[in-house]
């Protein structure tokens, strides 16, 4: 069930009311049917995967906490991440694999005996793979295993954060699950505003924007650099806006019940350095990555390395692993190591950075420095973003080299661009300004924003957002999934 969908509207507001009106040693049963029916609506055989994963992470967790020792324990822990792993690997990358290998034979002019392999991929498993892993390592590390099958079935499940995330920690999320929620006016409407915000991204930006991208990447041979320059920008605030829409509809939804899921963007696009920007962007994953990734293959004693080569090796192969994450495609791959460049040629540059920074004085503007960072940054993360959004990595390298071309006639290509929908366009550009202001003015989260202004203003905002989602909002294509629903 898409949160962008008529069944959710009618499913919420009954699962927020009987929530509240049952004791609190009913609820996690009816969040878990809740949560099941939530998933279930997809190919019911997903359910089937979710809940084994669960049931084989659960009875090892125990085993882990039952351990004599340490070196049991992480013995335990292992076998249970590789299982975790190759049931993610089976169902998300076997195609891939196949079809790479028949590629590869294909080059040395050979027969490759394998058909095609269409495998059930179960939605948001990446991301439920990802909070199994976590929670074992954690369990072998010294938390305490959970005892109840059914909270835990719940905390895996839960409906905010099962397809697209934040990626919840169990050490956060399961201590809340066990504790009884109040409800409390105050609470429940700072949620439902934070829905109303993410559900205005996604339908009056997101969506609208998708039609003038789709169109430019469904077809580069027949569009310009100029073209695919505004498809790329416009890709960039379609998946900000998509996903952080998702990221404030499943953190309001969890509010309102009397849950906190952690923030996933802090304005990623006033970052200053990619490295500010993977700050800001997609943090439950990148956390996840720099404590399960980044910092175990860091720690690697057994490499005679210097730290320093290490350091870049250990980037490298967490930002492979990130775009390798997001989808079975050389496409993502190339993307993550893009960002994993950026960041190593970053460390290496940077006395090099901080002499021209004082050669052009620049140190002495530091708002022009600023905004120029900004403005650097952007671009470095639009760039990364067209393999993020070719289909396939011949097509983004078309792209990469025809971006030169056609600003002799640029009008032409704004107008090849927008194909007649200028009406379409200036809406997007709207809600682009509406979400870019908000975060330009909030420092941190929507929420913070509205709880410093009166009362009068805080609903005045509400309103005018929640009548804007009604009346500008892309409804034409009621299928339009959120971007991460793929990953």
């Amino acid at each position: 069930m898409a949160f962008n969908s008529f069944q959710f509207l009618v499913f919420f507001p009954v699962v927020f009311a009987v929530y509240f009106l049952l004791p609190h040693r009913a609820r996690w049963g009816w969040l878990l049917l809740a949560s099941l029916y939530f998933y279930g609506v997809w190919p019911p055989l997903a359910l089937v995967q979710i809940l084994g994963a669960a049931a084989v992470t659960f009875y090892l967790a125990l085993r882990i906490d039952q351990a004599k020792d340490k070196p049991e324990k992480k013995k335990i822990q292992r076998i249970g991440v590789v299982l975790l792993v190759l049931n993610l690997v089976v169902f998300k990358y076997t195609g891939f694999f196949n079809e790479s290998v028949r590629s590869v034979f294909g080059w040395f002019g050979a027969g490759y005996p394998i058909p095609v392999v269409h495998l059930l991929l179960p939605l948001g498993i990446s991301f439920y793979t990802f909070s199994l892993i976590s929670y074992l390592i954690d369990v072998a590390n010294g938390m305490k295993a959970e005892r109840h099958a059914g909270i835990f079935a719940l905390y895996v499940t839960y409906f905010p954060k099962l397809v697209a995330g934040p990626i919840e920690r169990a050490k956060t999320l399961l201590p809340q699950l066990h504790k009884e929620q109040a409800f409390d006016y105050a609470q429940v409407v700072a949620g439902l505003q934070l829905i109303a915000w993410g559900a205005f991204k996604k339908v009056v930006v997101a969506d609208r924007l998708a039609p003038f991208v789709d169109r430019v990447y469904g077809d580069p041979h027949a569009h310009e650099g100029v073209a695919m320059t505004l498809a790329t920008w416009a890709f960039a605030f379609q998946v900000y806006c998509d996903f952080s829409g998702y990221s404030d509809i499943a953190i309001g939804a969890a509010q309102t019940l009397g849950f906190k899921l952690m923030d996933n963007f802090n304005r990623p696009y006033f970052a200053i350095s990619i490295q500010d920007f993977w700050k800001r962007w997609h943090i439950s994953l990148s956390n996840w990555l720099t404590d399960y990734v980044y910092t175990p293959l860091t720690r690697q004693r057994l490499i005679k390395m210097k730290l320093y080569y290490l350091m870049i090796g250990g980037l490298f192969v967490t930002f492979v692993v990130s775009g390798f994450w997001h989808g079975a495609a050389w496409t993502f791959v190339a993307w993550g190591a893009l960002h994993g460049t950026y960041l190593i040629v970053s460390m290496m540059t940077r006395n090099l950075r901080l002499r021209s920074i004082k050669l052009f004085r620049l140190d002495q503007v530091p708002r022009v420095h600023h905004l120029l960072r900004i403005a650097f940054t952007f671009s470095l993360v639009c760039f990364a973003y067209i393999f993020f959004k070719a289909r396939n990595v011949s097509e983004a390298f078309y792209i990469v080299s025809h971006l030169p071309t056609g600003w002799a006639h640029a009008g032409s290509g704004v107008r090849v661009f927008m194909f007649g929908h200028l009406a379409e366009f200036v809406l997007a550009i709207y809600g682009i300004g509406v979400v870019m202001l908000v975060d330009l003015r909030a420092k941190g989260d929507v929420r913070d924003l509205l709880a410093a202004r009166p009362g009068w203003v805080r609903w005045t905002l509400y309103y005018a957002c929640t009548v804007s989602v009604i009346l500008l909002g892309a409804f034409y294509d009621l299928n339009q999934q959120f971007i991460y629903f793929r990953f």
